[in-house]
């Protein structure tokens, strides 16, 4: 596959169509056997977040889904043994299951992060830059009142 560079007039357009091609792409290697992407991505979540933010709640917030969408997902998880809850007072805390450890150790988001890893240093801070603005600026947006 060769990537062409964009002149100047189409280079924002470019680059948002190959920002799409590699979300598309991690999207393909993130449906397995076992999990969906969004199910990955929830078992990722809940692996890192504090025991406060490891809720249906914390999901959605981080995720940007509904809150039906999130549930639906971690019934999932508990179905399939990945996930288990815990009742705090206030809160229903979920934690991975030792079942759900092994196979997040098994994330196909790490062929990604092999790729990245080819980049030089310089490479990988400006991507991580250039990466975090636009996910701060598009983040937001479908929340945002429109009127």
């Amino acid at each position: 596959m060769e990537i062409r560079l964009a002149t100047s007039n189409d280079a924002d357009l470019v680059i948002a169509a190959l920002v799409e091609q590699l979300a598309r792409q991690v999207q393909n290697i993130c449906f397995t056997k076992d999990l969906a992407p969004v199910q990955w991505s929830a078992l990722r979540y809940f692996a890192k977040a504090g025991p406060s933010a490891r809720t249906v709640s914390g999901l959605t917030a981080y995720s940007g889904v509904n809150q039906s969408s999130a549930t639906r997902t971690v019934q999932l998880l508990l179905k399939k043994e990945l996930v288990e809850v815990e009742k705090d007072r206030r809160f229903k805390i979920i934690s991975l299951t030792e079942k759900g450890r092994k196979l997040l150790a098994r994330d196909p988001l790490k062929q990604l992060a092999e790729a990245v890893r080819t980049l030089v240093s310089e490479d990988k801070t400006a991507l991580q830059g250039a990466l975090a603005t636009l996910l701060l600026q598009l983040y937001p947006k479908p929340f945002r009142d429109e009127s």
